[in-house]
């Protein structure tokens, strides 16, 4: 992708450092969310002061396609900004109105106003972007002719009403849809309410019914099972209690295709330093070339795992604060995030290393044998 610096040791999990924000002017202090957002890994969107004026009134967003990445900045006093994860399309939010702009052309293509008090929101896949209000999620269709206008999904549940919104997700066939709550807990151990909880209101468009899930994140992906024909939508989840291990989820999505297995579904411990007692999972993040999901945590770590088996595979610091928010590389085979530091991070495994983990330490022979038929495909 390009010049990166190595920061890890580990002998598993590889961690190189791409760049820090502080170069493009944007300050520690200011990497936070929603100051700084990823759809995808074309784009990193910063909201920041300018270098002149002590003001919120600059944005600027970094090329990642090119080798060396390029900043393009604007003067901007939006609350929130997004770029779109495949357009040079940026979304701005400022109070209850967005504006969608063609950053080429340098044009407005569309713009709306919001009723309700949205919450949280972002760009699902490249034409929708999904807004959270207090009661409702709204999806706003920019697809071809063109806007559609704000489109009601489904309402919150309940469970979700005294949460802090900090996902919202959606398939690569948008007929199901993941919003994530957190909120603070009461530890019966140390008597404290300072450990984070998470729901996941999980909707399916098709049946119109919904079910709520313990968990901290989600994701989806697409992704074919070595014993299928066809690949099928999946549901990834993490969560952690407190002073215990965390569990993660693969669940294997309807309706059932012709040709494949059964529809599947896997839970398995996720493993957690006992010293950390109130860590948890803020990102889940899926790797299909490699079928490997990446779970970050609140203190930096990343737990990889198996997609077909939710077997926990290895684990490794990747920085010492959070990486708030993560994505998929180009190829499918890395994850890369921003931590609080400001670091752009590249995170992928060693790959003759973790098959022979795997099959020497773990005994998971069929999971080292997947993982080299996708690591070293024949020629």
């Amino acid at each position: 992708m390009f010049m990166t610096d190595r920061v890890s040791d580990s002998p598993l999990v590889n961690i190189h450092q791409v760049f820090q924000l502080s170069t493009y002017g944007v300050k520690q202090e200011q990497v936070s969310y929603p100051r700084v957002t990823m759809a995808s890994h074309r784009w990193v969107c910063c909201r920041h002061s300018s270098k002149k004026k002590k003001k919120d009134n600059c944005i600027t967003a970094i090329n990642l396609t090119r080798k060396t990445p390029r900043p393009l900045t604007w003067p901007c006093i939006a609350d929130s900004a997004m770029m779109n994860p495949r357009k040079p399309w940026l979304a701005l939010k400022v109070g209850r109105h967005f504006q969608v702009f063609n950053i080429v052309a340098e044009k407005q293509l569309f713009r709306c106003t919001v009723k309700d008090n949205v919450q949280y929101w972002t760009w699902i896949n490249d034409d929708i972007i999904g807004m959270v209000g207090s009661k409702f999620v709204y999806h706003w269709d920019l697809s071809p002719p063109g806007d559609s206008g704000l489109q009601k999904v489904f309402e919150r549940h309940m469970k979700l009403s005294c949460s802090q919104i900090v996902a919202y997700k959606a398939d690569p066939s948008c007929k199901w849809f993941a919003l994530v709550g957190l909120y603070k807990d009461f530890d019966n151990e140390s008597d404290e309410s300072n450990y984070v909880s998470g729901v996941a209101q999980i909707h399916c468009i098709e049946n119109q019914c919904c079910q709520c899930i313990d968990a901290q994140a989600v994701t989806f992906t697409s992704y074919r099972r070595s014993d299928n024909q066809k690949p099928t939508s999946i549901l990834c989840l993490a969560n952690r209690s407190p002073a215990q291990q965390g569990k993660i989820h693969i669940i294997e999505l309807g309706p059932h295709i012709s040709g494949n297995t059964a529809l599947s579904s896997f839970t398995e411990q996720l493993y957690f330093d006992e010293t950390d007692r109130y860590d948890f999972p803020v990102s889940i993040q899926v790797c299909p070339t490699y079928g490997l999901v990446y779970v970050l945590t609140k203190y930096g770590h990343v737990k990889v795992c198996d997609i077909e088996s939710a077997q926990h595979l290895c684990s490794a610091r990747a920085s010492p604060l959070t990486i708030f928010t993560a994505v998929p590389d180009t190829e499918g085979k890395k994850v890369i995030g921003i931590d609080r530091c400001g670091k752009l991070l590249s995170i992928g495994v060693a790959e003759k290393a973790l098959i022979n983990h795997v099959q020497a330490n773990l005994k998971r022979p069929a999971i080292a044998t997947r993982l080299k038929q996708s690591m070293f495909p024949p020629e």
